[in-house]
C-alpha cells in the first residue's frame, strides 16, 4: 500500500511539472477599428506596434499571454463608418477598441456601447505614464459627467488659410503679410476686415468674382466657429444643457449670406465636390479659405507634388487663427481631437477578463514615438507633452507653427443631444447663406425648432 501511495505522489508530481513546463501560451485577440485614408493609416498600425512593445514586455515578466491584433482602417465616409459600427455594437459584434471624433462619447456611452476608462482625469494619469504625458487640456473632449470615457488619438486646428502670392499682388509687403496671424490673434484683423480685403481683391481683378473667401463645401463642425466668433458657446456644464446664443447665432447666419452677396463666396456654393475644392485652394486661386491642417498634408502629395509639394505650399499659403468678428476679441478655431474608446461586453462579447489586455494595449498606443509618426504622415497635432520636444516633431516646420493654436481652441460638447442641434443650425445656416431666408428668419426659424423638438435640453440665451 506504501509504494502504491509513492507512486501516486510521484505521477502527481510529473503531472504538475509537465502543466508548468508545456502550458499553452494564452492568447488575447484585440479588435481596432479606425476611420482614415491612406496618409493617416497610423490610426490603425499603431496598434500593431503597440502589441509588439506589449508582447515584449509580458515576456519578460514571465506571463504565458500573446496579444494578437487585428486592425483595420475604414477609407469610407465617416457618416458609413459610424453606422457600420453602431449596428455592429448593437448586435454584439463591435471591435475591443473603436476610434472616432470625441463628440460621439456622449452617445455611445448612453447606449452602453463603451465602457468609461477611469473615474476622472487624476484617476487616468495614474494607470499608466503614457496617459499621464497626455496635454492636460485634451483630457476635456474625453470627458461626459465626469468619467473619461476616451483616450485622445490625435488633435488638429482648423485655420484660415490664405494666399500669401495674392495678398503681394494687392499690395500687401511682405512684412504686412507675416503680421497677419498676430493681428488676428490679436483681435486687430477681423471677419470684417476679411470680407473687406477679399471685395477688394475681387474688385481689382486679383481673384475672380467668388474666389475671395471659401468656407469648407460640405457639412461639418467647421462652420461652428463663426458661431464663435460672434460670442456664442454651446454648453453650460453647471446645468449639463446645451446652450444657443439667438445673438450670435443671428450675426453667423449674417456673416455666411454676406460673403455672397459680396461677392467673395459663390452663389449655391455648397455642395462643391471635394476634389474640385482642394484642387483649387491648393493651385492658389483663392484669397482666403477655412480648412483643416490635416488637409496640408494632403495638398502636399496629392495636389501640388508636381510643383514642389510643401515647398510650393509655404511659398504660397499662409494660416491663422480664425478671426474674430469682435474687434479686441483675440481670434480662436475649432479643435476636433479624435479619441479611442474601449468598447463595453455588451458591444463586442470580449471576455471581461481581457479588458486590462486592451487598456494595456491602448497605453502602448499612446507614445510619441508611435504618435509623431501619425502627426507627421498625415499632419495632425501631436497628443503628448513629451511630443512637443521630440526631435522629429520639433523639427517638422508646419507642425511647430501650428501648434500655439492650440491655447486657442475651443471643443463641440459631449452630449447625447448635440447631434440633432447641429443639425437645426445648418440647415438654418444654409437656408441663410443660399438666400432662401434672411438671416434673422433662418435664425428665429432654427430656434423654434430647437425649442420644439430639443425642450429643455437646450438653453436659449
Amino acid at each position: 500500500m506504501m509504494k502504491k501511495k509513492v507512486l501516486l505522489l510521484a505521477l502527481s508530481a510529473g503531472l504538475i511539472f509537465n502543466v508548468k513546463t508545456f502550458a499553452k501560451t494564452k492568447v488575447v485577440e484585440i479588435t481596432v477599428w479606425a476611420e482614415g485614408n491612406k496618409l493617416e493609416h497610423m490610426r490603425a498600425d499603431a496598434a500593431y506596434e503597440a502589441a509588439r512593445k506589449l508582447n515584449e514586455e509580458l515576456k519578460k515578466e514571465g506571463k504565458d499571454v500573446k496579444i494578437v491584433v487585428k486592425a483595420y482602417l475604414d477609407s469610407s465616409s465617416w457618416g458609413n463608418y459610424k453606422k457600420k459600427f453602431t449596428l455592429a455594437a448593437a448586435a454584439g459584434k463591435a471591435p475591443d477598441i473603436v476610434l472616432s471624433g470625441h463628440e460621439d462619447i456622449a452617445v455611445w456611452a448612453h447606449n452602453g456601447y463603451i465602457i468609461p476608462i477611469a473615474k476622472n482625469v487624476s484617476e487616468v494619469k495614474k494607470l499608466a505614464p503614457e496617459f499621464a504625458d497626455v496635454i492636460d487640456s485634451l483630457w476635456k473632449p474625453c470627458q461626459w459627467h465626469g468619467k473619461v470615457w476616451a483616450v485622445p488619438q490625435d488633435t488638429e486646428v482648423r485655420p484660415l488659410f490664405f494666399s500669401k502670392t495674392k495678398l503681394k499682388e494687392l499690395g500687401w509687403t511682405d512684412k504686412e503679410i507675416a503680421e497677419l496671424p498676430e493681428k488676428i490673434k490679436n483681435g486687430e484683423f477681423t471677419l470684417d476686415d476679411m470680407i473687406k480685403v477679399a471685395k477688394e481683391a475681387v474688385k481689382k481683378g486679383v481673384v475672380k468674382k467668388g474666389y475671395g473667401y471659401w468656407h469648407r463645401p460640405r457639412k461639418g463642425g467647421d462652420f461652428i466657429q463663426y458661431y464663435f466668433s460672434y460670442g456664442g458657446y454651446l454648453y453650460d456644464p453647471k446645468t449639463d444643457k446645451l446652450v444657443v446664443v439667438k445673438d450670435a447665432l443671428k450675426k453667423w447666419y449674417a456673416f455666411q449670406r454676406r460673403c455672397v452677396t459680396s461677392g467673395i463666396t459663390p452663389e449655391n456654393y455648397i455642395g462643391t465636390p471635394w476634389k474640385v475644392w482642394h484642387d483649387t485652394v491648393s493651385h492658389d486661386k483663392v484669397l482666403f479659405w477655412n480648412g483643416g491642417i490635416w488637409q496640408w498634408a494632403d495638398w502636399a502629395q496629392n495636389y501640388v507634388k508636381d510643383l514642389g509639394g510643401e515647398k510650393y505650399l509655404f511659398a504660397h499659403v499662409g494660416y491663422a487663427l480664425q478671426p474674430s468678428g469682435i474687434k479686441g476679441k483675440h481670434g480662436g478655431t475649432l479643435s476636433h481631437p479624435l479619441v479611442y474608446m474601449i468598447t463595453s461586453y455588451k458591444a463586442s462579447r470580449r471576455p471581461k477578463e481581457n479588458d486590462k489586455y486592451v487598456l494595456m494595449l491602448l497605453e502602448k498606443m499612446t507614445t510619441k514615438e508611435i504618435n509623431t509618426k501619425h502627426a507627421i504622415s498625415s499632419t495632425h497635432l501631436g497628443i503628448l507633452k513629451s511630443e512637443l520636444n521630440y526631435p522629429p516633431y520639433k523639427n517638422n516646420k508646419f507642425l511647430s507653427s501650428v501648434s500655439y493654436m492650440l491655447n486657442y481652441s475651443y471643443y463641440q460638447p459631449n452630449h447625447p443631444m448635440y447631434g440633432a442641434l447641429f443639425d437645426i443650425l445648418w440647415n438654418g445656416m444654409v437656408a441663410a447663406e443660399n438666400g432662401r431666408m434672411t438671416p434673422e428668419a433662418a435664425a428665429e426659424n432654427a430656434i423654434q425648432q430647437i425649442k420644439f423638438e430639443l425642450g429643455d435640453a437646450v438653453e436659449i440665451k
